[in-house]
């Protein structure tokens, strides 16, 4: 096959011109994201019901639909909370299944529970997890000038019914997510006085709005041979219809207006958005799935110009632009790849000495990559932080092949080949161990299927990078690079005459003569180094802490705050305005106050007390000052409160889940569906000692208790007074006002000055026609209740977050045998349990990958101990690799473990390769210790100039901040780790295990 080729350049520069226009085109085409399209084995179920309790919601909606659920098909968890009026239950199943079967399942199971539900409750909404329903941007319209309520509830109408559809109509904008509404209703203020004086009730009002406020529909007449459609028209249109609404009271006629106020206004609010201090409105902008991101980065930016030019008024502003976090990430990989690729021709000039082999490796380097990108685009693969730094990973390697084949090219021409012969003869001779150099790489990937969940699917995405990336190199190295070289043998370049004169060939060689030769004789330092590899290997897996993902650090943070009061929407932001103030350093505020009204994001649903900001300081150092300053004047000047500090909701925060709790509690009763009762916290608290660090949150109520004796006593009907106190408390609803546009809810309210006066000026009338004081019938009290409710599998449980000590299964146990003669029994969870399980499942990894690198290798040298002596050079890299991501304050995370597992798959294709050398002179006839050493002379430079292009492609992660560097970077510290003793043991202890184990054969 070489021969054929190097005698037909044209052909092969034609077929590689098609190759590359074919690839061009493929990376313009090719989609682009933060992460790959990975399916998320997540649904969640979200139902509400106004004016319920907690208690109330959980006992009769949520704890039997969490039972019916509780039956779906590979369902790994549930967790279910419960708020007054709202819960949600959020459905884990274990990955790999059909989410869309599973989303189907989940309806039918919804509708079976409808039957033992409520009648009046709403269906509760299954909700299908996506990463496609992770905003891409967040985008804020506020008014400019000072507004009214009114005015933000114009804003409001004219976002929903224009700016959404506008945004949505872009063609790769998927849903255009609200929040920061404003809606209005109509509120009917009764004039009590007269009320009282012509005797009649509020019961009278609301009767006459729903008698005139019909909607009979559509009615079909049979007329003879003809048939005609009637409708009714509801006279009820707006809210003059409603003023001029008549009622005959004894004979008279009176206007609703008479005897009542009412007015448009604004509904009462549960939750706002406030950007940089102005309140507005939020559009979360999520594209459609198979879209380039910086493709919708353009439309929206567009759109956004047009927007501006025509509604000066406005203003728009956008925050959490994560199209602007993957150029950046990407730009940063680019630039990293772009230094690997310099740096490694500067190696290259180094070591070879001409610029002939640079510039044919110069070549094939954009070669391979476009092609692997071409690979991507026809296996429906996406362009995104993991799958290029697959590519990067894999740019190392793609040089180590083209140098392999370079030198060995050379080396033939040195012993006097011509060039057709050195061409043909030095590639095929190189073939055999580049194939098995590859298979082994990717073999290490393959028991990668044996780890669970999300974290496999992400190494499955980077190990088809990598296999792409080699599998095109292999095929540029053994088909291009011949033909290459032939063409640009003859053709003498005049730097290359200045290089020869000025360079010497054997400076490295000499070097390692002389360390060959004092290692030979003094073996024990070599496996001094080698033992000292294994106790790294066994040391720091113990002494470095895991993580799922290394700490990627913006200049950005999101803080929560539960005030632990009960203060309103307008409190809170006027507490956030305060706070926010003193500190200097803040760029960017977004902050999201009270209940969302996403569609898309349930789980930021929060009570008007409570609140979500994102900051931006714009560096890590800002960003860190302020969370202390933000801490101090919290710890303060609100003691009560709660909060807490962690990464904006990205990409990988959606699929890793923000609850990175170490251990958590979960303690439920042994006797009772129900948890133990708020006043039983204390006894709860002594039996787990000083081991916790959170509190159950609780909030207090105030429990109205209808006395039914007095109502008995003073003959007023029970409808008549919980009339009064819905339309006392504003949620007297009455029905919904039809306009063209939307339903308008039509509210019967009392104007109370304060809180006091609620139920002290309030009277009912009874059957007798008396005014009766609403306080003898009812009787107020305070109680202290339970935020939320939090459900599993379990049933209902207390959620206590542990401190984490040094032996974490001795305090489960202690725990455990404190809370035997309780009435509680208590469960444990959290990431700890993640951790011990994604260690087993790493050691089997481990073990498997050894295996069938060595039933590879096996297979290559038909040797069986021959392999071995590579399998043992991989526990001792993994010490190096160890010790310098310890050195640089690293952790064991998804990242730094796919580096651990491809610098194994790397590093003993350089031993791979010298055995093969070693073997090839055996067979020759040279003698033993001379084949070994010929052979690690004539690999010295094809091994170090790997070693040093695949470090130093790298070491640019090490030094540029963003994203994509920053989550490489516990990769790249692995690798060149492994790189650095791999280098030293290939060059030293694999001759001298050769020599031992064929010595021992003989």
């Amino acid at each position: 096959m070489v021969k054929f080729l190097i005698d037909r350049p044209v052909a092969v520069l034609m077929i590689s011109m098609a190759f590359i226009v074919l690839g061009v085109v493929s990376a313009i085409q090719i989609p682009t994201s933060l992460m790959p399209d990975i399916a998320v084995p997540e649904i969640s179920v979200q139902l509400a019901y106004p004016n319920s309790t907690a208690r109330e919601l959980e006992t009769n909606v949520v704890r039997p639909l969490r039972n019916s659920l509780l039956q779906l098909s590979n369902l790994k968890d549930i967790r279910s909370e419960t708020r007054d009026g709202f819960a949600t239950l959020k459905l884990q199943f274990d990955y790999g299944t059909d989410t869309d079967y599973a989303f189907v399942e989940a309806n039918e199971k919804v509708d079976a529970s409808l039957n033992v539900l409520p009648r009046d409750l709403d269906r509760p909404r299954v909700v299908k997890a996506s990463l496609t329903d992770v905003p891409i941007v967040n985008l804020s319209v506020s008014l400019k000038d000072g507004f009214t309520k009114l005015d933000f509830l114009e804003l409001s109408l004219f976002a929903e019914t224009v700016l959404k559809k506008r945004l949505e109509q872009l063609p790769d904008i998927a849903f255009a997510d609200i929040n920061g509404q404003v809606k209005n209703e109509v509120r009917i203020r009764p004039k009590l006085d007269k009320l009282r004086s012509l005797g009649i009730t509020n019961n009278t009002l609301i009767e006459a709005i729903k008698q005139n406020n019909f909607d009979q529909g559509n009615l079909v007449i049979q007329n003879g041979i003809y048939q005609y459609n009637f409708s009714f028209t509801n006279p009820l249109r707006d809210v003059d219809d409603i003023r001029s609404l008549y009622l005959n009271l004894e004979g008279k006629l009176f206007q609703m207006q008479e005897l009542a106020d009412i007015e448009m206004g604004t509904q009462r609010e549960k939750g706002n958005v406030f950007v940089d201090g102005q309140r507005s409105i939020n559009f979360a902008i999520i594209k459609q799935a198979e879209t380039q991101v910086y493709k919708v980065q353009e439309e929206l930016d567009l759109l956004l110009q047009t927007l501006r030019a025509d509604y000066p008024e406005l203003q728009f502003k956008t925050n959490q632009d994560q199209s602007r976090l993957l150029k950046l990430s990407i730009d940063n990989l680019k630039s990293s790849l772009l230094l690997g690729g310099l740096f490694a021709i500067l190696i290259l000039f180094f070591f070879l000495k001409d610029l002939k082999s640079p510039l044919i490796i110069a070549i094939a380097i954009p070669l391979s990559l476009v092609l692997s990108l071409l690979l991507m685009y026809v296996l429906g693969l996406s362009v995104n932080i993991i799958s290029l730094s697959g590519l990067i990973l894999g740019i190392g390697m793609m040089i180590d092949n083209a140098i392999i084949v370079a030198d060995n090219i050379a080396q033939k021409l040195e012993n006097d080949h011509s060039i057709s012969e050195a061409c043909v003869k030095g590639t095929n001779e190189i073939i055999s161990p580049l194939i098995s150099s590859v298979l082994t790489t990717c073999s290490v990937f393959l028991p990668l299927i044996f780890l669970s969940g999300i974290t496999g699917a992400l190494f499955y995405d980077q190990a088809i990078a990598v296999s792409l990336g080699l599998g095109s190199s292999l095929v540029v190295s053994i088909l291009i690079i011949p033909v290459l070289y032939k063409q640009l043998y003859h053709r003498e370049f005049g730097f290359d005459r200045w290089l020869k004169g000025r360079l010497q060939n054997n400076g490295l060689e000499n070097m390692y003569v002389k360390g060959y030769a004092y290692f030979s004789k003094s073996p024990w330092v070599v496996y001094l180094v080698s033992l000292l590899g294994i106790v790294c290997a066994l040391l720091f897996f113990q002494l470095i802490s895991y993580e799922q993902l290394p700490d990627l650090e913006q200049g950005e943070a999101q803080l929560t705050i539960d005030w632990n009061e009960p203060v309103n929407l307008q409190e809170s932001q006027v507490r956030i305005a305060s706070l926010i103030s003193g500190v200097d350093d803040i760029q960017t505020q977004f902050a999201e106050i009270g209940e969302t009204q996403y569609l898309l994001q349930s789980e930021l649903v929060k009570s008007p007390s409570e609140a979500r900001i994102y900051l931006n300081a714009g560096t890590n150092a800002k960003i860190k000052r302020s969370q202390r300053q933000l801490a101090e004047k919290l710890s303060q000047q609100y003691p009560k409160a709660n909060f807490g500090f962690s990464k904006p909701k990205t990409a990988f925060e959606y699929i890793f889940g923000s609850d990175n709790r170490e251990l958590i509690a979960k303690v439920y009763p042994k006797s009772s569906l129900e948890v133990p009762q708020v006043k039983e916290l204390p006894d709860i608290a002594v039996l787990f000692g000083n081991t916790t660090s959170s509190e159950i949150p609780t909030k207090v109520t105030v429990a109205i208790e209808i006395l039914h004796e007095n109502l008995l006593l003073y003959k007023v009907d029970y409808a008549d007074l919980l009339s009064e106190l819905k339309t006392t408390l504003g949620e007297n609803f009455i029905d919904d006002l039809k306009t063209a546009e939307s339903f308008i809810p039509i509210n019967l309210v009392y104007q109370a000055d304060n809180f006091e006066s609620i139920f002290s000026d309030l009277f009912v009338m009874n059957e007798e026609g008396k005014q009766i004081a609403v306080s003898n019938l009812i009787e107020v009290r305070n109680d202290n209740q339970y935020r939320s409710i939090i459900g599993s599998r379990i049933g209902e449980y207390l959620e206590f977050e542990m401190n984490s000590p040094n032996d974490v299964e001795r305090q489960m146990d202690l725990i455990r045998e404190r809370f035997k003669p309780s009435p509680y029994d208590i469960k444990f969870d959290g990431n700890w349990f993640y951790k011990q399980e994604l260690a087993g499942e790493l050691a089997v990894v481990i073990t498997v990958s050894l295996l069938l690198l060595y039933l590879i290798m096996a297979a290559q040298f038909e040797s069986f101990w021959q392999p071995l002596i590579i399998i043992l050079e991989v526990p001792i890299d993994i010490g190096g690799a160890l010790l310098l991501l310890w050195l640089f304050g690293g952790t064991i995370n998804l990242m730094s473990m796919i580096g651990i597992v491809v610098m194994s798959g790397i590093i003993i294709n350089d031993s791979i390769l010298k055995i093969h050398t070693i073997n090839l002179l055996r067979k020759e006839g040279k003698p033993l210790e001379e084949a070994v050493k010929e052979g690690s002379k004539l690999r010295l430079k094809p091994i170090v100039m790997t070693s040093l292009t695949t470090i130093l492609a790298l070491v640019p992660f090490l030094f540029i901040d963003g994203l994509g560097s920053l989550l490489q970077r516990p990769l790249a510290l692995t690798v060149i780790g492994g790189m650095l003793i791999g280098t030293f043991i290939s060059l030293y202890l694999i001759p001298l295990l050769y020599m031992q184990f064929a010595k021992l054969k003989r």
